[in-house]
């Protein structure tokens, strides 16, 4: 069987080639010859190998449409680890050249369980340490982690609420979903001291410079740990842009981490806090709705054009999107990322 040469450009106008037959997708052929792009599923349900395919022709397998809308497949996109090539391929990916290993051992490591701590009716905090020589933990505020859950080969993707450090630790924000296999293991099996394999950091949500624009961060539950280790991100370079976060649940007893939010506040003077309760009591004391109800408030009382990054449900992603198409935020200032189911609980 023939093989295609495949090009993949990078953000910053670097390329890396290699040959894919066409019986086997993008991401193993590139894996095959030590190429380690970013993904994550491999099972064209979580959007991080997305890319652009500028030139050639590919047969692309079944994907999650929210991983892959129709409209972005008609336009071009493509999840790599579901594109099997027919011709040479050239495909620009939205990441640097930087992102990308050609090592195996670069990806992955053991770290130990420090702190698992119930903070809401369905959220635990759970605080990893990195074991070995070289501690360091490097990643790009709202990158995501593969955590495996010991014995077993399963793994789960979390992004952490904290920033790069030479203490090797991770801070995660997990919700637990009743019989999710992550949750079980966070229910019943796990401990302090516990070694688990962690591998990335992967995906490409994060900040995007431009200018002074105002940043508003729009979080759905446990989403709030992208955005609030973005947020400690600014304030550890101390950029000036004004910045609001958007922090929504349900009902009162799903809310966490209002201290931690109430302290950065307190220690950025451009952070606004609008935290949002949708079913609340007459006693709540923050915003009483949705994110989404909040955000187009504000939107429409201040006439603001920020930048907007997302990360919660798609219901919520998609409404906010909505918003801010009535309000006239073109959806290319929109930096988003959503929560998609597994491939099995």
């Amino acid at each position: 069987m023939s093989a295609h040469q495949i090009k993949i450009i990078t953000q910053d106008g670097e390329a890396v080639c290699f040959d894919c037959y066409e019986d086997e997708d993008v991401i193993t052929a590139a894996v095959r010859q030590d190429i380690y792009l970013m993904s994550s599923c491999r099972e064209g349900g979580c959007a991080t190998c997305k890319g652009f395919c500028a030139e050639g022709d590919y047969v692309l397998g079944k994907c999650s449409s929210q991983a892959l809308p129709y409209e972005e497949e008609e336009a071009g996109e493509v999840l790599l680890c579901r594109c099997y090539p027919v011709s040479d391929l050239e495909v620009e990916v939205p990441y640097t050249y930087d992102r990308i290993s050609f090592s195996p051992e670069g990806l992955t490591f053991v770290a130990e369980v420090i702190e698992l701590t119930p903070i809401s009716i369905n959220v635990v905090k759970l605080l990893l340490r990195r074991t070995g020589d070289d501690q360091t933990i490097k990643f790009d505020s709202g990158q995501f982690f593969d955590l495996e859950i010991p014995g077993t080969t399963i793994t789960r993707s979390y992004s952490p609420a904290n920033t790069s450090n030479k203490t090797g630790d991770l801070e995660f924000l997990i919700r637990i979903v009743d019989g999710g296999k992550f949750s079980e293991y966070l229910k019943n099996d796990a401990k302090l001291g516990q070694k688990l394999n962690v591998k990335g950091p992967s995906g490409v949500f994060g900040l995007k410079e431009n200018g002074f624009t105002p940043r508003y961060f729009v979080a759905g539950g446990t989403g709030l740990a992208p955005i609030l280790s973005m947020v400690r991100r600014m304030h550890e370079w101390e950029e000036p842009q004004k910045c609001i976060i958007y922090f929504g649940v349900n009902t009162e007893a799903e809310i966490f981490h209002l201290d931690e939010l109430n302290q950065l506040a307190a220690q950025m003077p451009t952070l606004e806090l609008r935290n949002c309760v949708w079913k609340c009591s007459d006693d709540w004391h923050c915003e009483k709705g949705s994110v989404v109800d909040i955000l187009r408030r504000d939107l429409k009382d201040t006439g603001a054009k920020p930048d907007l990054y997302l990360c919660g449900p798609p219901g919520m992603v998609d409404a906010t999107f909505a918003v801010c198409a009535e309000m006239g935020i073109p959806k290319e200032r929109i930096y988003l990322e959503k929560f998609l189911p597994s491939g099995s609980p």
